[in-house]
């Protein structure tokens, strides 16, 4: 675009704000304001006494006080309700409840480890359960579940502390 197109478009864009923007005749002819005179005729008539006296009733309304309805600042007594007189029922026979065994997490025996320690054997076993993999020995507590009673060559004896159920696991061949 050249700077002379641009020069032309900018004053038609301008002509045309300030032509849209100055008041036609027809809005200054009716926004054109009453003469006081005729204002203050009509106030003057019986509209303002009929205003005045409507004000002056809702006045009066509101000078009545009347106590509320109740007190926000203090309880009040709860209302005393008659005693109901209730039937006996037939005693029913309860049956014992039935109490599921505890859920006991899944372990599986994932390896067993050999130490030498004074010319013995001393074994450990690799358990794995859902929180991660676990390293014991013989009397080690796995989790507080279980205690280790003996880790043989490829299966590990375990004993539950909340019943003393023996549980054994095997190494699985894979």
């Amino acid at each position: 675009m050249t700077w002379k197109l641009y020069a032309v478009v900018s004053a038609g864009a301008f002509v045309a704000t300030y032509l849209m923007s100055s008041p036609t005749k027809e809005l200054a002819r009716s926004a054109a304001p009453a003469s006081p005179k005729s204002a203050q005729k009509a106030l003057a008539g019986a509209d303002i006494e009929q205003l005045a006296e409507r004000l002056h009733v809702r006045l009066r309304a509101e000078e009545s006080y009347r106590t509320p309805g109740r007190d926000l600042f203090r309880f009040q007594p709860k209302p005393v309700s008659k005693p109901v007189v209730s039937v006996p029922k037939p005693a029913l026979v309860e049956a014992p409840a039935f109490v599921p065994a505890p859920v006991l997490p899944a372990l599986t025996l994932s390896g067993i480890a050999t130490d030498i320690v004074d010319g013995m054997p001393r074994r450990a076993a690799v358990l794995s359960a859902p929180a991660g993999v676990l390293i014991v020995r013989e009397g080690e507590s796995v989790a507080g579940l279980y205690n280790v009673l003996s880790i043989g060559e490829d299966s590990v004896e375990l004993e539950a502390t909340a019943d003393g159920s023996r549980r054994s696991l095997r190494l699985s061949a894979r």
